[in-house]
């Protein structure tokens, strides 16, 4: 069962903390305040560090030992002062991790041993601020801490990164305390970050805000201010709160006016004015995205998506600005701050598709090992180069032990020797271990080993690349493609339901090499889907309701056969032609000869790469289809170098077989196909 896990996203001024557990997550309410926005606050009273909401309450009575973000001291690499306390970043990230985990495992229940931490864009791979991350999570109590970009958490909240294609390009703006502008490739839990700009324009904008407060209220501020002791900076706290609460009611209403303390007079702040202050974080923000989309060597019209997040996301002037300058629509959600806790509750949700499996034993490779006399010594050469062959008996290698003797290693049956694993001159010991392949007269002695049988009604496709199989359901229903290696489904496509009963469907290679689906129903109508991006590509209708269906995949054309008239005392097919980009009618012929004039159409895909033949990408196996005596189809294989049979498995009566390999050479396919049935068998090589 999957450990819980705790996924913190640490800002400036906010924290959202959510868990996830085993494939659900949900995110955590702070205690004090009851909402899911933790204030990102540190105070250190006599009694320790408080956080969040007891800390902003704690910092009335000791300002000066109050920090309003404790990620600041890591971004900058200093430390902070709490009074006469020197805190750096590590001390005041972990207590407030600390706090954090404490109150997560009392909510769950249970104790909690993984964390994600978010970081920023900025912070990628090498820079010493991550190692602070992790050592701050780590202090925490957390003995596996994995971090995550912000930015790639943004694309993949559930709430506004639904309908993106595989590989599609997001641009992120993340408009917190500091605003982001990044490119981010999504594709699953391998989303990545390409770039990134970022900028302190939320601060410049709240330092905008203050100085405003203070040139309009100058009579009465700067004595609230100027008090002596800590009556000075607790005036300071309250006005930062106070301009960012009327900074965000401006989200919907077009003016606000506020009393920052009962006997002041009310500040007024328009959206006019917010405008006027937002506008040189506006002009950065949109000749960032144009950069960024750049730099990834993209235009605005290769995006599939504008995400934003953050605070700043509901800044009313924000997405006009970003339309006017890109030309996109804009996704967001109703509470952007939790856009990035979201995304990454997601991402470690998919935490379990980071296992790596042991490696399986293979039918081709076997370890060879030797005891080192003394379990220590030196490797002195190979006499056996890697990819060589070699004898039982032979002298594969020489170490030589601490007492300066030399000892010859022997095969201890014939092989070849694929590869050395340790260089002369290394230190070995107990044990030394090559990687050998078999001889072909030990394979033929031992199958191999069955991996999977996966039974449709339809039809199968090895994609061009070797790594997916195409499972089509035979009316065109649905189109499953699966990983070669298990048989787990990576993706599934379900046309939508149309008037008319499916009738039939196959999946073609189509322009650049695009999986498509080619579907057609009992009325006539004919479908073109991509498969990856699940688009309706073209849609025609042939009223003569088509027999048999065929695709040209060179020309990106399709043939519909039906009955057509009766010529004398036989009765010629009809067969009409269709552009498949347009849909449109090239030619309807009645000619027995136009499949002989026309032979790229095919009912199944050219570029299957099941085949009657195909040889192991490595080049040491053949595997060919053939019948016996009696027409029952057979799966033969041979070894190349000695024309030796090596395997051999036969189908059953009536059906027909085509084989095909991996790409990585490490699986052995068969599709057994009969009128009604199709069968992949998979064998470990």
């Amino acid at each position: 069962m999957a450990e819980p896990i705790l996924v913190v996203d640490v800002g400036a001024s906010g924290t959202r903390v959510a868990l996830v557990d085993g494939d659900r997550s949900g995110l955590i309410r702070e205690p004090g305040g009851a909402t899911y926005v933790w204030p990102s606050s540190v105070c250190l009273d006599d009694t320790g560090y408080l956080i969040g909401t007891a800390a902003e309450r704690r910092k009335r009575a000791i300002p000066r030992r109050y920090i309003d973000g404790p990620r600041r001291a890591v971004d900058a690499q200093a430390s902070m002062w709490l009074e006469n306390h020197e805190v750096t970043g590590v001390q005041a990230l972990t207590a407030y991790l600390t706090a954090v985990h404490l109150e997560a495992q009392q909510q769950y229940g249970a104790p909690i041993h993984r964390l994600t931490l978010t970081a920023p864009a900025d912070y990628l791979p090498g820079d010493p601020r991550r190692e602070v991350l992790v050592a701050a999570g780590e202090a925490a109590g957390f003995p596996d801490v994995e971090l995550v970009s912000d930015a790639v958490c943004t694309a993949l909240d559930p709430e506004t990164g639904g309908g993106l294609p595989a590989g599609g390009l997001v641009l992120v703006c993340d408009l917190g305390a500091t605003w982001t502008a990044a490119i981010v490739r999504v594709r699953g839990n391998h989303t990545t970050q390409l770039t990134h700009h970022v900028s302190a324009a939320g601060h410049d904008l709240d330092a905008l805000l203050i100085n405003d407060l203070r040139s309009e209220g100058r009579a009465w501020i700067e004595p609230l201010f100027a008090a002596p002791g800590d009556a000075g900076l607790r005036a300071y706290y309250e006005a930062i709160d106070f301009t960012r609460r009327l900074k965000h009611q401006l989200a919907d209403a077009d003016e606000v006016a506020d009393h920052l303390t009962p006997l002041a007079p009310p500040y007024r702040l328009t959206r006019e004015w917010l405008a006027a202050f937002a506008e040189p974080a506006l002009r950065w923000l949109v000749s960032s995205c144009m950069a960024v989309v750049s730099e990834a060597g993209a235009t605005p019209e290769d995006l599939s998506a504008i995400v934003l997040a953050g605070g700043g996301a509901r800044l009313p002037m924000v997405e006009p600005a970003l339309r006017a300058g890109l030309g996109h629509q804009i996704r967001t959600s109703a509470e952007p701050e939790l856009a990035v806790a979201r995304g990454a509750a997601r991402w470690s949700v998919g935490a379990v598709t980071r296992a790596v499996p042991a490696d399986r034993p293979r039918w081709r490779i076997e370890p060879v090992s030797w005891e080192i006399p003394g379990a220590v010594g030196q490797l002195s050469r190979w006499l056996v180069a890697e990819g060589h062959s070699y004898q039982a008996g032979e002298v594969v290698a020489q170490v030589r032990t601490p007492d300066e003797r030399v000892f010859d290693l022997i095969a201890p049956q014939a092989g070849t020797l694929l590869a050395h694993r340790a260089a002369a001159g290394d230190h070995v010991g107990p044990v030394l271990v090559a990687a050998a392949a078999k001889a072909p007269k030990a394979l033929a002695e031992q199958p191999p080993a069955q991996r999977q049988r996966l039974d449709v009604a339809g039809s199968w496709l090895l994609a061009p690349d070797r790594q997916r199989l195409v499972e089509c359901d035979a009316a065109g229903r649905y189109v499953r493609v699966r990983g070669v290696d298990d048989g787990t489904v990576i993706s599934e496509f379900v046309p939508p339901p149309g008037d008319a009963a499916p009738h039939g469907g196959r999946v073609y290679i189509g322009p650049e090499g695009r999986l498509c689906l080619v579907a057609w129903d009992a009325d006539g109508w004919i479908s073109v889907w991509e498969l990856d991006s699940g688009t309706l590509a073209t849609r025609f209708r042939d009223p003569s309701t088509p027999d048999k269906v065929l695709v040209d995949e060179a020309q990106w054309r399709l043939a519909t056969e039906a009955e057509g008239k009766v010529v004398g005392r036989y009765r010629r097919s009809a067969v009409t032609t269709w552009d498949l980009r347009t849909g449109a009618r090239l030619e309807k012929v009645n000619d027995d000869a136009w499949a002989r004039r026309n032979p790229g159409y095919a009912a199944r895909s050219g570029a299957d790469a099941f085949a009657a033949a195909a040889t192991c990408p490595d080049g040491q196996l053949r595997a060919t289809a053939s019948e016996t005596a009696d027409g029952t189809a057979t799966l033969v294989v041979h070894d190349v170098a000695t024309d030796h049979e090596v395997f051999r498995v036969q189908g059953s009566p009536g059906q027909r077989v085509r084989v095909g390999f991996s790409a990585d050479a490490r699986q052995l396919l068969a599709v057994w196909e009969s009128d009604d049935r199709s069968v992949v068998d998979v064998w470990d090589l």
